[in-house]
């Protein structure tokens, strides 16, 4: 009995002097040593600058020097805005690729609750009750 309570106090006052770690997530930011800032106005260049941008933009007739030269004349809190906007912008995602994935989770849903037989939507399919 006395040598687990000497154990017992030996573990206690060596956990005391224990460095606790906290576990959390890393920011891109706080993992690279020098953080690269660009201008609200660069932003917006590089932005119209993609490939996919730069297409859209060649289908409405945007002449690229227009661009440039409309967002050489912004002013700082313009700039800033849009770039703002470029920065709450969902990646990748359209509406239509959203309304297929939703008629084809719908269509799959129903072809397994008439299997499983909840409800006869579809002809095709069998009750396994």
């Amino acid at each position: 009995m006395r040598i687990s309570k000497l154990f017992l106090s030996v573990i206690l006052s060596i956990s005391l002097f224990a460095q606790t770690s906290w576990a959390q997530m890393a920011s891109t930011e706080a993992l690279f040593e020098h953080r690269v800032t660009v201008s609200p106005k660069e932003k917006v260049m590089q932005f119209t600058a993609r490939e996919d941008v730069a297409k859209m933009l060649g289908q409405m007739d945007v002449d690229p020097k227009m661009i440039e030269e409309r967002v050489a004349s912004m002013t700082d809190e313009e700039a800033s805005q849009i770039a703002q906007k470029i920065d709450s912008m969902p990646a990748g995602s359209s509406a239509a690729g959203s309304l297929i994935g939703a008629v084809v989770f719908i269509f799959v849903l129903l072809v397994i609750t008439d299997i499983l037989g909840f409800t006869k939507v579809f002809g095709f399919t069998r009750s396994v009750r």
